[in-house]
């Protein structure tokens, strides 16, 4: 059986959630297996979206062959230049980890939804964004042969926007990637710091996590620092404002993205991952937190509890002062820090991505 895969852009590079999910069920389904019955061809743009020792040297056909293959196009890449390529060559089945496919093709089409934030805050998206997402999601919805949602919250949110058939829709859990056994094991910062991970914007709530720490440190007076790791994304301008009209501006890093060893390294040694976004389909910070036994504060919305399990203390986003509350309480405490990290550790093995790309793979070789 030949499964194409919308890749997209490189992901070798800067990987946020859905490009980490790309790369990661790539290296899973090498390792299945029954993935040798089958040979996978990932088309992207640059041709280079995969580990160089999965790669086959052409583009023959032999099952067990990870095939990558580069489809140059200056504009609409996915609905015209990949449309084409599955009319002209087609695959048996075309799996889309990314949420809107090429929707001018015959081709079985499963697509997996990471989440529909854009319904719940359109004011956190460009006008274009929050449009193409809107009118893509419903097009791909309609085109798909099956939907892979990410988990049961954002199986629900399907249902009950875009009144799709429950029996259409399959949750696979993302896996959650763990730290090189080399990396070194050195304290990252002096002074105590809580962190953020992820993409610096307005729908992830990074201006009230920056508003709360400003509240704790006011009462609590404490030398812990903020540290937001991750690529500034749509208002960084608004929370940059915000983090600089902080009285606590200065214990505020902007990290930018690191490199994997950098974030694994702060993230073993902080505090507390600090996680309020407004919305997440599925959140996979948590799990990196939970698995290096680091606790973890994120919010009572969406899928966070559900991915999270026991192992966090959980937040009303919306209020401040319930997020300044937890970092004092997750600093203090010593007794309820040691139970979120227990309990979160034991979460955390409920997730793998061997586990996802095995579920993954048995819905494209069946449908």
């Amino acid at each position: 059986m030949i499964i194409g895969v919308h890749a997209g852009s490189q992901i070798n590079g800067l990987r946020t959630g859905v490009e980490e999910y790309i790369y990661q069920l790539s290296r899973s389904f090498s390792q299945l297996a029954d993935a040798k019955k089958h040979t996978f061809i990932f088309y992207s743009k640059d041709g280079n979206i995969l580990d160089q020792s999965l790669i086959a040297k052409d583009n023959g056909p032999e099952a067990g062959r990870f095939v990558s293959k580069k489809l140059r196009w200056p504009f609409f890449w996915t609905q015209m230049r990949l449309s084409a390529e599955c009319i002209l060559n087609p695959p048996d089945v075309l799996f889309s980890p990314v949420q809107v496919p090429p929707l001018l093709t015959k081709v079985k089409t499963v697509i997996t939804v990471h989440g529909l934030e854009f319904l719940y805050f359109p004011d956190k998206y460009s006008a274009f964004n929050h449009s193409y997402l809107y009118w893509g999601t419903r097009a791909a919805l309609k085109k798909a042969a099956h939907i892979i949602a990410v988990s049961e919250s954002t199986k629900a949110d399907l249902i009950n926007y875009f009144n799709q058939d429950p029996t259409k829709i399959s949750v696979v859990y993302h896996g959650f990637s763990s730290p090189e056994k080399n990396t070194p094991s050195a304290h990252a910062l002096d002074a105590p710091y809580f962190i953020y991970i992820g993409r610096i914007e307005t729908k992830k709530n990074v201006d009230g996590l920056i508003q709360a720490f400003d509240m704790f440190k006011q009462r609590k007076g404490s030398d812990h620092q903020l540290m937001l790791v991750g690529k500034n994304g749509f208002g960084f301008d608004s929370i940059l404002k915000a983090a600089k009209e902080s009285k606590s501006f200065k214990d505020v890093i902007f990290a930018g993205y690191l490199d994997e060893e950098s974030k694994w390294r702060l993230l073993r040694y902080a505090e507390a991952l600090v996680f309020p976004s407004w919305y997440e389909g599925f959140g996979l910070p948590i799990l990196e937190a939970q698995a290096l036994g680091v606790p973890v504060i994120c919010g009572n919305n969406s899928s966070m509890p559900e991915v999270a399990g026991q192992g966090a203390i959980f937040v009303d986003v919306s209020s401040a002062d319930q997020i300044a509350e937890a970092l004092d309480k997750i600093s203090s405490d010593k007794y309820l820090r040691r139970d979120i990290i227990d309990k979160g550790t034991d979460n955390s093995r409920r997730f793998s991505w061997e586990h996802c790309a095995q579920n993954t793979l048995q819905i494209l070789t069946q449908i």
